[in-house]
């Protein structure tokens, strides 16, 4: 959502607060300052997007404006984002003249100039309150602007989360992960109440089971995905064991367990084979990131080999393919090593280590 301010708009999360972040994306046609102020703001600020390419001056005024208390709970800005800003700002840059931390991304392949600029602004800032350069050699100028030549989907996603990182760890705000996504998954297993799951998630998430292409992509697909090939396709004496969380600015990882019996058509794990009634031990990783406080997309992990083996479809033969003991291994390191290098780990027995 937006507010006019000033002839500008201020773009703010859904809870309508957030602290205030100054948005500087240089002289790009005002679509993708949209776009980006809008991504920020469902991050969970209210985003000020200062347009064109402003004097140092200009921008140390703009930070040291007053943010609307209706949209903040701050008076001021509590940090700056700029997205390749040009060769005057950055070499007329005091830090000494902003009040808050500041992020600087650049895209320097093939751009020397701005390779330069980076190395010069990261001379000069301050990193124990949160400012930072960062430096994309494999990326280009533009790299952040969906629609043009430069455009790198991967890049863009590192370096937006590599920016939350400190933003989110100087001014917040602060997410519980672990706890949305128990909801999310509450709904996927317990309620299995689909439009409760997609209320979980933003307004175009994804989901994909990476062994199997299962899932979906946008709201209609995944719902859909949700509704005929998930919910219902759960046996309730399925369980999950979390072996292990670990958190990040915007993504929670989640390293589990996962047991079930193969007495149901299972289209995400075994699609096209009916049940053959097996009990089935995964060991699974869900890398789940979010957008503010929603899901945003799900990457589901496990070895299918394991679960073909498991159910008693693949022959593995002499390959090196393990069943159940895979995951149990994941719960207990003591158990047995090596063994599908039984031969090769004997002629090492007894050699200098």
């Amino acid at each position: 959502m937006g507010e006019n301010i000033d002839d500008a708009v201020i773009h703010v999360h859904d809870s309508g607060k957030g602290p205030g972040l100054l948005l500087l994306c240089g002289d790009v046609a005002p679509c993708f300052v949209e776009a980006r102020a809008t991504l920020f703001a469902e991050e969970g600020y209210a985003v000020f997007p200062l347009n064109g390419v402003p004097a140092t001056e200009d921008v140390a005024k703009a930070a040291d404006g007053t943010v609307p208390s209706a949209v903040s709970a701050a008076d001021e800005f509590d940090a700056i984002i700029a997205f390749d800003p040009p060769a005057g700002l950055c070499h007329g840059f005091d830090p000494a003249s902003l009040p808050c931390p500041v992020v600087f991304q650049f895209g320097t392949k093939n751009a020397p100039g701005a390779a330069t600029a980076a190395q010069h602004l990261s001379a000069r800032l301050d990193p124990l309150n949160g400012s930072r350069v960062f430096d994309w050699p494999d990326a280009a100028p533009g790299f952040a602007l969906p629609g043009q030549p430069a455009f790198d989907r991967r890049v863009d996603s590192l370096a937006h989360s590599r920016a939350l990182e400190l933003i989110r760890r100087v001014v917040g705000p602060h997410y519980d992960y672990v706890a949305l996504f128990a909801e999310h998954i509450r709904h996927e297993f317990e309620t299995r109440d689909v439009d409760a799951t997609m209320a979980t998630m933003i307004s175009d998430p994804y989901v994909n089971h990476v062994a199997t292409l299962a899932g979906g992509v946008g709201h209609d697909m995944l719902k859909r995905f949700y509704k005929y090939h998930f919910v219902d396709q759960n046996s309730r004496d399925r369980t999950s064991i979390t072996v292990s969380h670990t958190l990040g600015p915007d993504r929670v990882v989640l390293e589990l367990v996962v047991r079930f019996k193969h007495d149901q058509v299972l289209d995400r794990y075994f699609p096209g084979i009916e049940p053959t009634q097996e009990y089935v031990e995964l060991a699974t990783v869900l890398i789940v990131k979010f957008r503010g406080d929603k899901v945003c997309h799900e990457h589901i992990y496990w070895d299918q080999g394991s679960a073909l083996k498991q159910i008693g479809v693949l022959e593995t033969g002499d390959l090196p393919v393990a069943g159940a003991e895979a995951a149990r291994k994941v719960l207990d390191e003591h158990l047995p090593s090596n063994i599908f290098m039984a031969d090769a780990w004997a002629t090492s027995d007894g050699k200098p280590l």
